[in-house]
């Protein structure tokens, strides 16, 4: 497969997808809330968090955002990586909802939750497993360090209290 072609089809899939769900709108006459400030400020925030994202990835990681393609080659966890491990499905699901918001659609409201049931599943099942594989103790690490997708309440400096409460404290 050209280079290309392996870079853009997944992209291009997921703007095939965003767009059926517009044109499901339209096909069954649905009207959604539709509040454009809000939607704006979801879509300039969402683009912004995922800009970040990216930049990271391609800076520290070596690589892209493509989840099949050009992967990285070292493992990102500084900026919202030190957060949680997936901060591009918070940009993703901002955007979305922005959009949602933006047009007044049901079709994309319906497509978040799309999103929301297909990252939880692509995450677990094939993302934490390919990172594990490429990453392996770094990795394993971080996740131990680093929530999946909600973030902790930060401890104040100078605690004591095991910030791991699965792991056992050696203190």
């Amino acid at each position: 497969m050209p280079g290309w072609i392996r870079h853009l089809w997944y992209p291009a899939l997921v703007v095939l997808v965003v767009w059926s769900w517009v044109w499901l709108d339209a096909a069954m006459g649905w009207r959604g809330l539709r509040l454009r400030w809000l939607g704006g400020l979801l879509l300039v925030a969402g683009g912004a968090l995922a800009a970040w994202c990216s930049w990271l990835l391609v800076r520290e990681g070596r690589g892209t955002p493509h989840p099949f393609a050009a992967k990285t080659k070292r493992l990102v966890t500084s900026g919202p990586y030190a957060v949680v491990r997936n901060p591009m499905m918070y940009a993703v699901g901002s955007i979305l909802a922005g959009l949602a918001l933006w047009r007044g659609s049901v079709g994309l409201w319906l497509c978040l939750a799309a999103f929301v049931v297909y990252i939880r599943w692509f995450v677990r099942f094939y993302e934490e497993r390919d990172m594990a594989r490429r990453f392996g103790d770094e990795y394993l690490e971080y996740c131990r360090r680093v929530p999946r997708w909600w973030p902790r309440r930060r401890r104040h400096q100078g605690t004591t209290a095991n910030p791991f409460p699965r792991v056992k404290s050696s203190a």
